[in-house]
Parts: C-alpha cells; sequence; structure tokens
C-alpha cells in the first residue's frame, strides 16, 4: 500500500486547547475534546501562539484524510471519472460504488477532522479578544475563523445531510457547533438541513463583511476566497441571485488565466487559482494527493481514469481535450503525448504528480466563478449574460468558439456540461448532481464497472454517519441505510 504519514505540525496549538486537562477513557461525541490539554488562556496569550493555532488550522485542512480525499471521493462518485478495476490499491472503491458503511474510514475522517476544525476555530473565536495583537488583525483572525467553521460545515452538510437543501430544507442536517464543548455538555443532536445553511451563511456574511481585502496570500483565506465560498453555498441553496453577486465580485478581482495555464498541471498556483494548499517537500502527504490519483505514469496510485463517453464530450480542437494526452516523458508539452485507453478508461494528465510530493492542491479558482455566474443567470432568465459568461470559458478552451444559440433549459445544460469539462478533477461533480436533482446514470457507459442509476432523493445520496459517533453520541440519528 502507497501511504507516507503527514507530519502534524508541532505549532498545531490550536487542536490541543481546552478548559481542563481531562484524562480517563471516556467516549466523546464529535470528537471536539483533547485527551491532554493546555488551559485556553494560555494557548493564545502571545502573538506567536495565535500563529501557530491559524497554521494549525489550515494544517488539519491539509491532512489527507480530509481535502484530498473528499475531493477525490466527490469524484469518483458521479460518472466522468472512475476507480480503475484493477490496480486500485483498495481506495475510493465504496465511494465509487456507493456502498460505504457506518464503519468506512474515509468518511470518518470526513467527520472528524470537519469537527476538529470547527471546535479549534470556535476556541479561537473564544479567546481572540483577550489575545495580544491589534483590533485589525483580530478581526482577520475572527473572520478567517469563521469561513472556515462555515467551510468544515458546508462540506458535512453536503455529504451527512438526509437530503439536499433544495430537496427537503426540513430534513436532518448535522449538528451546528458554534461554541467550545466538553464531555459535560449535552451531546448535540442533528439539526435541519436550513439551520445549518443558515450558520454557515452567518458565519461567510461576517467574514466577508470583515475580512480586509489587503490580505491576499492564496495559501490561506482571503477575501475573494470567502466571496467564492458565498457563491458556491448559495449556489447550492438555488439562490441565484446572490449566487451571481458574490461570483461577479470574485472574477472582478481574479481575472481568468491564459489557455496555457491549463495544460500547467494543477499541480503550482496560477493567475487564477484562489485558495490552495499548500504542500512542501518537507511536509507532505506523500502518495495521498489528488495529483498522484490521476497521474498516468505509475508514479503514484495512478488508478483514475476517465469514461470513454466523457472523454467523447470533448471536440478535437478544445484545448482541455489535451488534458488526456499522455506524452513520453513526463514534462513534455501535454500536445506532444497521445490518448490512451486503459483498462477501463482514458490516462488523465491535467493534474501533474511531482516525485518531491511538492503538489499544492486546488481549492477554487476562477472558472468555477465564471461558471456559477453562467449558470445562475441563466436560472433567473438573463440569458445574454449567461452566453457572455459561458463563452469566456467556451472561448479560452477554443478560440473559435461563437455565441451559444441554445436557450432556456438546453442553454442550462451546455452550462452544465461545460463545467463538467472544465472542473472535472476537481471535487464538484458530486455535489453537482445533487444540487440539480439529477439522476446519477452509468447504465449505459462502456467504461463505468459499477452501472449505477440513482435518482434524486434516493437514500444512498445522504452518506452514512460514522458508527463511531453513533457510540458516543446518544441524540444522534442514523440516516437511512
Amino acid at each position: 500500500m502507497k501511504f507516507i504519514n503527514h507530519k502534524i505540525k508541532i505549532a498545531l496549538l490550536a487542536a490541543l486547547v481546552s478548559a481542563t486537562v481531562l484524562s480517563g477513557c471516556k467516549k466523546d461525541f464529535l470528537d471536539v475534546t483533547p485527551s491532554n490539554a493546555i488551559p485556553n488562556t494560555e494557548a493564545f496569550n502571545t502573538p506567536e501562539k495565535l500563529v501557530a493555532a491559524m497554521t494549525g488550522l489550515y494544517d488539519l485542512v491539509t491532512y489527507s484524510g480530509y481535502a484530498n480525499n473528499i475531493t477525490l471521493n466527490m469524484d469518483v462518485k458521479g460518472e466522468d471519472v472512475l476507480v480503475n478495476s484493477v490496480n486500485n490499491y483498495n481506495r475510493f472503491i465504496a465511494g465509487y460504488q456507493y456502498i460505504e458503511t457506518v464503519n468506512n474510514s474515509e468518511l470518518s475522517d470526513h467527520w472528524t477532522y470537519s469537527y476538529k476544525i470547527i471546535a479549534n476555530c470556535n476556541q479561537l473565536l473564544e479567546n481572540i479578544d483577550a489575545a495580544p495583537i491589534s483590533d485589525a488583525l483580530k478581526l482577520q483572525y475572527s473572520s478567517e475563523a469563521r469561513a472556515l467553521r462555515a467551510f468544515a460545515h458546508f462540506n458535512l452538510i453536503r455529504e451527512f445531510g438526509a437530503k439536499p437543501y433544495v430537496v427537503d430544507p426540513a430534513a436532518l442536517g448535522v449538528p451546528v457547533v458554534e461554541k467550545s464543548l466538553v464531555p459535560a455538555d449535552v451531546p448535540p443532536a442533528r439539526n435541519t438541513v436550513a439551520e445549518v445553511y443558515t450558520s454557515i451563511l452567518a458565519d461567510l456574511v461576517y467574514a466577508e463583511a470583515n475580512f480586509p481585502a489587503s490580505v491576499t496570500n492564496v495559501y490561506r483565506l482571503n477575501k475573494p476566497t470567502i466571496q467564492g465560498l458565498l457563491a458556491r453555498v448559495y449556489l447550492t441553496m438555488a439562490d441565484y441571485t446572490n449566487a451571481s453577486k458574490f461570483a461577479k465580485l470574485v472574477i472582478a478581482s481574479k481575472s481568468l488565466s491564459p489557455a496555457s495555464d491549463l495544460l500547467a498541471g494543477f499541480s503550482t498556483p496560477t493567475a487564477e487559482w484562489i485558495w490552495a494548499l499548500n504542500t512542501l517537500p518537507s511536509d507532505n502527504n506523500g502518495f495521498l494527493q489528488v495529483q498522484s490519483f490521476y497521474d498516468p505514469y505509475d508514479q503514484g496510485y495512478s488508478s483514475f481514469r476517465v469514461s470513454e463517453e466523457f472523454f467523447d464530450t470533448f471536440a478535437d480542437d478544445d484545448i482541455r481535450k489535451n488534458q488526456f494526452r499522455v506524452p513520453d516523458e513526463q514534462g513534455d508539452p501535454l500536445t506532444s503525448g497521445e490518448y490512451y485507453l486503459d483498462n477501463n478508461g482514458y490516462f488523465i494528465s491535467k493534474f501533474i504528480f511531482r516525485g518531491a510530493w511538492d503538489n499544492d492542491q486546488l481549492m477554487m479558482r476562477t472558472s468555477e466563478m465564471v461558471l456559477i455566474e453562467a449558470e445562475a443567470e441563466a436560472r433567473l432568465g438573463n440569458e445574454v449574460a449567461a452566453k457572455a459568461a459561458l463563452l469566456l470559458i467556451q472561448q479560452r478552451a477554443i478560440p473559435t468558439a461563437v455565441l451559444s444559440l441554445r436557450t432556456g433549459n438546453a442553454l442550462i445544460q451546455e452550462i452544465l456540461l461545460e463545467r463538467r469539462k472544465e472542473l472535472f478533477g476537481e471535487g464538484h461533480r458530486y455535489y453537482d448532481i445533487l444540487r440539480t436533482k439529477q439522476t446519477l446514470d452509468r447504465s449505459a457507459s462502456v467504461s463505468h464497472w459499477s452501472k449505477l442509476v440513482i435518482a434524486s432523493g434516493d437514500k444512498r445520496f445522504a452518506l452514512p454517519i460514522p458508527q463511531a459517533e453513533l457510540d458516543a453520541n446518544p441524540n444522534m440519528v442514523q440516516n437511512p441505510l
């Protein structure tokens, strides 16, 4: 099994804070209380410790079982990307087949690390006022922590909510946790889907209003990232007016990069990357990186393919079709390579896996925002604006592309297909199926070895709550299995 241990930074102070030092073997719901701790007042009482706490928050997001695994799992649960039926190291095949169980380790990490992020954000928010830093920095850290808390709640609700927001906002969601919890607290029950989104929006609206525009580090949340998260959330809720509004704000500050960047390997930020996770040769997840699973040279896991049906949606003159070419030597121009069918599907070279393991993970880029604007405007009936936004993506891929002649639902479907072609491998497909109430249909595929048909609202679209949480929390209710 290919694996390199991730080095958790000693500076991860935010993961070690609690009001008291704990002992014993009590099971703790939501995994929010550590087995040993230092007093909160000591964890945030110097500027250096606050920097360490913020570093710790991002280290939790960067953990291989979290952002990396969520991105990969959400793509193989669709119909465009698949896990090869052989030499797959038994990774992501449960998600691909929709047979995750309550003991699935990948889902357990998604749940546990989301609540670790939330718990650490809560600790920081509760102690920031007394910290010996400027009011401006307090506001920045508070905004950043609330946005990260919203990000974690958003991941949880889209995976573990009993129904998507657009299907039933009154359905069971996940526990909203907005304060630090200790073992003496009553274990939290599941809030409704709508209540979870209310919390997410409150955090993001606060963060967007208060985060300084002057801070632009791509490896940390910044104002365009927060606006991008708002665009995603509003799109998921079918609030298309606000989805378009915040997407446009992002686009105004982060324009599309040249077409050549689409063939640059998606391992290092380009001009249109809005948010990325920083990976260093000295601190990385080894083979457990997005690029490793897409690697066509068998240097990584090399177990992901695209279906023949998806491959055929790309025109021959679409620059993105080169993302399936495999040059003889890694590092040669993609345009010099050939297309290769391997077992179940085509090799993918969109992501370059560097052996130093210093592959940054893409979390958000401008093209997604342009496509959010296009879809939102089309659904609002503003087809002129929708077609203009769509053309930006289409002309970058095919310079001779012209303004779409489609209208109504046909235009929306064209935008959704363009979204699939532009964003495959970036972790969006499963969520798009849910929010657009599509039926997952692989029945006619020549590539998929798991030929599923799953209609909108099916219980398999609500992933199982981990058994460890059910055992520890008497107020937790399982999704239908």
